[in-house]
């Protein structure tokens, strides 16, 4: 092979795999961490909406149909929290409604946020003092098989009301009452003798 023969052939492979790299490539969605969550947590219900934050690597756009939480509680069960509705904010008012769960595309080498509420009418068991492992999964583009995102940690152990309330995620903003008041309310909530658990607060929708 001649030099102008094997540079010709080295430029049309650089040509090919720009034009791959740039226009065609399907890359990786990444999940960011949880900064900032909020939720209710009572006996017939767990509520958590977290801002599901993913970054696209590839050239092409990725399809995000469906969202799920899971995770195992501390008898073993495996917990299921299906995504119901996505949300304006964080922060649970009541005019915080974007739509029901849909399909949501996620452009080429862009971050998209969903605040997405998730929920299971169940009482997981959750004891731990740190936080509680989630996964993330989702439906993506065409496939009908669950994947997974990644996983965040969220605690919920600081879950102190049944009302729909927001909680910060990062331990050194906590108030110094917080974990005391979170360890009365798990009492409340998971001993015999438990006290109402539908006090006056936010609303829950």
């Amino acid at each position: 092979m001649t030099a102008p023969i094997f540079i010709s052939c080295l430029a049309l492979l650089f040509t090919v795999g720009s034009f791959y790299w740039i226009q065609v490539r399907k890359g990786r969605l990444k999940l960011f961490p949880v900064i900032t969550f909020s939720g209710y947590w009572k006996k017939s219900r767990l509520v958590l909406r977290l801002p599901v934050v993913l970054f696209n690597s590839g050239a092409r756009p990725r399809v995000i149909t469906a969202l799920r939480l899971t995770t195992t509680d501390n008898d073993g069960e495996t917990i299921i929290l299906e995504c119901h509705s996505f949300r304006r904010t964080v922060d649970p008012t009541a005019d915080d409604m974007e739509d029901m769960a849909h399909a949501y595309a996620i452009p080429a080498r862009q971050v998209v946020t969903k605040h997405a509420h998730f929920a299971v009418d169940s009482l997981p068991v959750f004891y731990q003092p740190g936080p509680t492992p989630f996964q993330v999964q989702a439906l993506v583009d065409a496939s009908t098989n669950w994947r997974k995102l990644g996983d965040v940690a969220v605690h919920v152990e600081i879950m102190h009301t049944p009302s729909y309330i927001t909680y910060s995620n990062n331990p050194g903003v906590w108030p110094a009452s917080l974990q005391d008041d979170a360890a009365r309310y798990r009492a409340r909530i998971f001993g015999t003798d438990a006290l109402p658990l539908d006090a006056p607060g936010k609303p829950v929708h």
